[in-house]
């Protein structure tokens, strides 16, 4: 279900609480503003969605949702998702893992730069609505509320983030105490074409010791072959109420 009012464009994931509802807010910065002018926030290498338009990210799109049904239900059991739970997938591509997410039972919102991905996610997700919505947005600038998610996770979209500090910072803020995330790139081949758009196994411990320091704990990193393939997988949670943030790896 989704309301409008006072200039805000809300997307309302809800779950039966003791307190009623929980509300998941998108700024202005949604699907009225990117009709209107098709940018999003942000100005690094992934957060203006560039190489991801026109004619180019349709085909992108096409074989980034083709054979990842392993991939996402991995991501899934790793983020122990279930009815209930909140999910934000930043940079969700065309969408593949908001539908294994959403056929867990929880409800998910896709934030993604790129207008041409955004319409890709509806499409495959539309049969799903309103447990499904998909929003612009970039990784340095959610447009949700403060403890909105109950899992949020960045798959093979990490590399593309302009500012990395601030968007764990946002990972961390959009994040209900003792909510979980998960980071996972491919491991980078050397001397390949692709190798930057993955991790090397020193990067992915980088990239720990980045979350902890941005307050996440139980930090850890793992790897698991998907075909031909290994994905770095690094996860966490934050803490929750009273429980002390971690020392460090």
């Amino acid at each position: 279900m989704e309301e409008k009012g006072h200039g805000e464009h809300t997307v309302r994931a809800t779950r039966e609480t003791a307190d009623g509802e929980h509300t998941v807010r998108a700024t202005p910065e949604t699907e009225d503003h990117e009709r209107r002018d098709g940018r999003a926030a942000g100005t690094g290498h992934g957060a203006h969605g560039g190489e991801f338009e026109g004619v180019l990210g349709l085909v992108l799109g096409w074989l980034m949702g083709i054979g990842r049904g392993r991939s996402a239900r991995l991501i899934v059991e790793l983020a122990r998702v279930g009815p209930g739970d909140r999910v934000v997938d930043v940079g969700c591509g065309p969408g593949r893992f908001l539908v294994e997410a959403a056929e867990r039972g929880a409800t998910a919102v896709g934030v993604d730069p790129s207008s041409q991905m955004r319409r890709l996610a509806r499409r495959r997700t539309e049969r799903l609505r309103p447990a499904v919505t998909v929003v612009d947005g970039s990784a340095e600038r959610l447009p949700l509320d403060d403890g909105a998610a109950t899992v949020a996770w960045a798959v093979a979209s990490f590399h593309h983030w302009s500012d990395p500090d601030a968007g764990l910072a946002e990972l961390y803020r959009v994040l209900e105490p003792g909510g979980r995330f998960l980071i996972a790139e491919r491991l980078a081949r050397p001397h390949t074409l692709l190798r930057h758009h993955a991790l090397s196994s020193p990067a992915a411990e980088d990239l720990a010791h980045m979350t902890e320091r941005a307050g996440f704990a139980g930090v850890t990193v793992g790897a698991h072959r998907i075909g031909r393939h290994q994905l770095l997988v690094v996860t966490g949670h934050r803490p929750a109420a009273g429980q002390a943030p971690a020392a460090g790896r």
